[in-house]
């Protein structure tokens, strides 16, 4: 799971530490496509020195929003108790952003989190963990009636965690059976018990809340008075003077974000013009002006690895020679 920001497709919590190493220092940082804050989040916990003040831009209004709310601390396990949201719910209430990325499949904030063969077994186990209330599910898998009411959140999920590590390390239940789908059970039925660890991935852990421990890390930012939020394009903002620009834009090529629209030779053209260093992340830009000063791997939402790039504009490029940076 991602250290930084809130879930979302695309995030760079993953690889946010290496990104973050890559910036110089300057009165001001932008993250002009922010997405789900990770690398602001980042630079905040780890280059908060380097910097005086940190401007965070997302074009969605619905995304800028939720990070907010996170950092207001709406999410903090201690007030706030979340209902499972069954799949016809999640179709009625996409205009809800909280749901629309918080309940959605790798939080690309269209398809619902759980297919309909694993979605009595997450509810059972939320419901459990979260409310303390037991199906007979909930009591078969987890060996009780009751958590003690001392337990918290945290402590519950763990407890889960650790019961299903068991039945991975030993031998799976009949009554989980079911909930494995057909390819996965025979495999594991030809299997070993020490050999069943790989075959339970669906039964994992409450999805959920973790990615809401993920949005309850945020409240730590609450009393920053150096972060400043927009939520408007790109081109549209401001930049201040001793500046540095990091830039995660829509790739090109890919079907990463659901927006068509994005001109990226229009993008490459403003950010060319820029008298600020203006770092760019993609895979491929083939327009010699920019220059490659970082690769790094990472892992995507389908487990292929891939190779992503940092990219930098020849004021930038010449700003970090000057620095002997590079």
């Amino acid at each position: 799971m991602a250290k930084y920001g809130i879930p979302y497709m695309g995030s760079k919590g993953l690889i946010a530490d290496k990104i973050i190493k890559i910036f110089p220092g300057a009165d001001n940082f932008y993250d002009l496509f922010g997405g789900g804050f990770s690398i602001t989040h980042a630079m905040l916990l780890n280059r908060n020195k380097d910097f005086k003040q940190f401007h965070f831009n997302e074009i969605n209004a619905g995304l800028v929003n939720l990070i907010k709310k996170a950092i207001n601390g709406e999410y903090n396990y201690n007030g706030f108790k979340p209902k499972f949201i069954s799949k016809e719910e999640f179709e009625e209430n996409k205009n809800d952003f909280y749901i629309k990325v918080m309940w959605s499949f790798g939080n690309n904030l269209i398809d619902y989190m759980f297919s309909k063969k694993i979605e009595h077994y997450k509810k059972s186990m939320h419901n459990a963990i979260v409310f303390n209330e037991f199906d007979d599910l909930a009591k078969k898998v987890l060996g009780m009636n009751k958590f003690n009411e001392n337990y918290n959140i945290t402590q519950k999920r763990f407890f889960l965690r650790n019961k299903i590590e068991h039945y991975r390390k030993t031998k799976v239940p009949e009554f989980l059976f079911e909930f494995i789908n057909k390819e996965q059970l025979e495999r594991l039925q030809r299997l070993e018990q020490l050999q069943q660890l790989e075959q339970l991935q669906q039964l994992e852990p409450l999805q959920l809340l973790e990615r809401l421990h993920q949005l309850e890390r945020l409240e730590r930012l609450q009393q920053l008075q150096q972060l400043h939020f927009y939520n408007d394009s790109y081109d549209k903002i401001e930049i201040k003077e001793n500046s540095i620009i990091y830039c995660d834009p829509p790739y090109k090529n890919t079907k990463k974000y659901s927006d068509d629209s994005f001109n990226t030779n229009k993008f490459l053209e403003w950010a060319h013009i820029q008298k600020h260093p203006v770092f760019i992340s993609e895979y491929e830009i083939l327009d010699e002006r920019f220059k490659v000063i970082a690769s790094i791997t990472k892992n995507s939402i389908i487990k292929k690895v891939m190779l992503e790039k940092i990219y930098i504009n020849e004021v930038g490029y010449k700003h970090l020679r000057s620095k002997a940076i590079l």
